[in-house]
């Protein structure tokens, strides 16, 4: 059997079409690698292009985001500068305040150390006139109790000097007060005077 099947059976019969075969395979085989392979070129050209357009896209946003960080900063700057004219502005003004206030103080201290100088010597001034008035005064009324009478003319300059003594800044004590109640119960003419002893007048 082996022989008849050897005899029926020649290979070389059958190479073309073993060749057919695999050439038809080959290229079946061949034209689905090459197609597999094109398919994955073209993904990757195409994955290639997305990510290139990804990043182009990235890149512009960036530019974008850069772009208007440089305008944000430059007006930082701007603010910035102005704000270091105003602080400067501000430095000034503090600094002539503290002048103010510096010759405020000066000129306070001085004050109040003439106003105790000058109110010294005021007050020395008006306790002579106060003695001086009050002398006066009392010469007036030792003169007017002694003669008997206290005329019109008298009263008109005794008056003012007896109110500029009593009234401030000179304050005089109240027995220039007693006196001139007593004066002004005189007559105003020798006419009309009565008898006065010298016991009521005042050394």
């Amino acid at each position: 059997m082996y022989y008849i099947l050897a005899a029926e059976f020649n290979i070389a019969d059958y190479i073309p079409v073993i060749i057919q075969v695999l050439v038809t395979a080959g290229v079946i085989f061949g034209g689905t690698g090459y197609w597999q392979y094109r398919q994955s070129k073209e993904q990757s050209k195409r994955d290639k292009e997305s990510k290139e357009n990804g990043i182009e896209k990235k890149m512009d946003t960036l530019s974008e985001n850069v772009s208007g960080l440089g305008e944000k900063v430059a007006s930082l700057d701007s603010k910035v500068d102005n704000l270091s004219l105003e602080v400067q502005e501000i430095k000034k003004d503090i600094l002539l305040l503290q002048k103010a206030n510096d010759e405020t103080v000066k000129y306070r201290e001085l004050r109040d150390a003439n106003d105790k100088e000058t109110l010294q010597i005021q007050q020395a001034v008006i306790e002579s006139l106060k003695g001086l008035m009050r002398e006066r005064l009392l010469d007036e009324y030792n003169r007017c109790i002694k003669k008997g009478y206290y005329t019109k003319e008298e009263r008109e300059v005794y008056k003012p000097l007896y109110e500029c003594y009593i009234h401030d800044p000179f304050r005089g004590n109240g027995v220039i007060g007693d006196l001139h109640d007593i004066m002004v119960r005189l007559p105003m003419t020798p006419e009309k005077a009565g008898i006065m002893n010298d016991e009521d007048s005042v050394d």
